[in-house]
């Protein structure tokens, strides 16, 4: 994890898990990097009300818990915004057996996903325009079959070196995902309708 994430994976999973969501926390953090991709900072709200719905509204400690969530996803947004390739997607630490990485990856291309059609993506107008391009296309692609994925019991040193290079794909594509779709968010930003 890079450190402009301020939140580690397993404690985004206590806190969605104390909150009773319904998100696991790679999940959490693909839809939001998908919701981010077309909207920017106005992403962060509207995906921590789908995170909690109104488990927020009139608890102090479902406030609190939004609030650390949506700082992880404040500090997610400037590391894509930086685009220097210092982002990476939210996924279980490396001591924890390839299995469960290998669920991660997929439940964050799922979120990822699921994020882009929540913000607009999957209509059609300038969000889906955003995304016909030739490249976020065949990432698409790729991380929809990376959700079929799974993983076995083979913890070898070539399914390790094949799940490294599967999350350094995934962390690069979303980094070009939210590169490509600069120009709509400026739009947004600038006052324009999306």
């Amino acid at each position: 994890m890079n450190n402009a994430q301020m939140l580690d994976f397993d404690l985004v999973e206590q806190i969605l898990t104390a909150a009773g969501a319904d998100w696991e926390a790679a999940e959490a953090h693909g839809a939001f990097c998908g919701r981010a991709c077309l909207s920017g900072a106005g992403a962060i709200k509207p995906w921590a009300a789908d995170l909690f719905g109104e488990i927020v509204a009139d608890d102090v400690l479902g406030r609190e818990r939004s609030a650390k969530l949506e700082a992880l996803a404040a500090s997610t947004l400037l590391a894509l915004e930086a685009g220097d390739m210092a982002f990476n997607p939210l996924l279980p630490e490396d001591d924890q057996s390839l299995y469960l990485r290998t669920a991660g990856l997929v439940d964050w291309c799922h979120g990822f996903m699921h994020g882009l059609v929540a913000g607009g993506g999957a209509d059609q107008g300038p969000q889906a325009d955003a995304l016909d391009s030739e490249v976020v296309s065949e990432i698409l692609d790729d991380f929809s079959e990376i959700t079929k994925a799974g993983a076995g019991d083979d913890e070898s040193e070539e399914a390790e070196s094949a799940y490294a290079e599967l999350v350094e794909y995934v962390r690069v594509s979303a980094q070009l995902v939210y590169d490509d779709t600069a120009a709509l968010r400026k739009k947004i930003a600038a006052g324009g309708s999306a």
